[in-house]
């Protein structure tokens, strides 16, 4: 299991994080990121719609969303400008780091590993069936 420890402002100046892993998903790694740092800047990126993810990314506390489609200009690009300020309507880090640690203050208890997985599967786009 991947563990907050593993990225810190002395390893990572960028962690970019894939929306749907198959282990723990990006949007589960960029949570536990901000729920413990309010510096790091996080870009998560996608190879599906970014409709789909862009508020589950910004709820997870990234400071931007971009598709794997992307060149290599445009990513190099993308990730110059998202360490200078937020994509437009994502939270800055502070923001985010707040909204997250708040959220957790106010929830009774952990999701299970399962419930966890079955919520992916939604954000993956799976349905009850």
């Amino acid at each position: 299991m991947i563990t907050i420890g593993i990225v810190d402002n002395d390893r990572f100046a960028l962690p970019m994080l894939d929306m749907p892993l198959t282990d723990i998903p990006g949007l589960e790694i960029c949570r536990r990121v901000r729920a413990a740092s309010a510096d790091i800047v996080v870009l998560g990126i996608t190879s599906y719609s970014l409709d789909h993810y862009r508020q589950l990314a910004i709820d997870a506390g990234a400071q931007g969303l971009i598709a794997k489609s992307v060149t290599p200009k445009e990513l190099a690009e993308a990730m110059r400008n998202v360490l200078v300020r937020p994509f437009p309507g994502f939270p800055t880090t502070e923001q985010a780091h707040g909204s997250i640690v708040s959220a957790s203050a106010r929830r009774p208890r952990t999701l299970s590993k399962r419930e966890r997985e079955v919520l992916g599967l939604y954000a993956d786009n799976y349905s009850t069936a």
